[in-house]
């Protein structure tokens, strides 16, 4: 494993057979939404394409990839995973607006209890109501294992 320098002095972990294809580049430091990953801008002479172009696109011919880490600057071969669109948002993390600090687990005013809840398929899963969050987060844990496998984010440890 390698690392190829960004900017913000980070830097990108790739697979020491990627490196030196990867280093024709300058790659730089993009963030989008909460997360950070690699990236180059397209150059003139290239084909008519994105203006800014992510590493891990460029590993996997612009393939759909997920990072099984969460983390965009890992793109070793390893930690990136061939994956659907709906696979994909399934394995995001918790919202921003959270209240809770668990994924899926939201308060329930009129039962005064916590309620756990997924979407697959675009379509809201009930799960069911808990008296501690706890426990809807473990409920929640469980139900997206079965909804979503591998690309579950989970709340509490993987088993």
């Amino acid at each position: 494993m390698k690392k190829i320098p960004l900017t913000q002095g980070k830097f990108a972990l790739v697979d020491d057979e990627d490196f030196e294809y990867l280093s024709q580049w300058k790659w730089h430091l993009t963030r989008r939404k909460k997360k950070c990953y690699a990236a180059r801008n397209r150059r003139r002479n290239e084909p008519i394409g994105p203006p800014i172009i992510l590493m891990h696109k460029v590993l996997c011919n612009g393939k759909l990839v997920d990072h099984k880490d969460e983390n965009g600057l890992n793109n070793t071969k390893s930690n990136l995973r061939s994956c659907s669109n709906a696979e994909n948002l399934s394995n995001r993390g918790k919202q921003r607006n959270n209240t809770s600090g668990y994924k899926g687990v939201t308060w329930d005013k009129f039962t005064n209890k916590w309620m756990a809840q997924l979407s697959s398929l675009g379509k809201a899963v009930h799960i069911g109501r808990f008296d501690s969050k706890k426990e809807a987060a473990e409920a929640y844990d469980k139900a997206a294992l079965q909804y979503f496998g591998e690309f579950a984010n989970l709340n509490l440890e993987k088993p």
